[in-house]
């Protein structure tokens, strides 16, 4: 199986208190340093794409935090293209 492109991440911490705040100052700053790697390699948020799972349903949507790129006046053309490559990278999660 081609593993190109996947993340390996399982494992995240929370900003704020508790944090990071259990790991020594060598090991915070790797991961700190991972981590502002990973959000230049991502670049800006466009949006985010939701999907609410029930025992017999599912439900889509699409959120536009006021950070992201798109909006709710985006072209509905652009928003179905950042719907679609979430739905790539859904496809290849494991």
């Amino acid at each position: 199986m081609e593993t190109t492109g996947q993340r390996g991440r399982w494992i995240s911490y929370g900003s704020g208190p508790g944090g990071k705040d259990h790991l020594s100052p060598d090991v915070r700053a790797e991961a700190e340093q991972r981590e502002a790697l990973g959000k230049e390699r991502q670049g800006h948020l466009l949006c985010e794409v939701h999907i609410q799972v029930y025992e017999h349903d599912a439900v889509p949507g699409v959120a536009f935090p006021a950070d992201s790129a798109l909006g709710v006046e985006t072209d509905p053309g652009e928003i179905a293209a950042a719907v679609a490559r979430a739905r790539d990278a859904l496809a290849s999660w494991r």
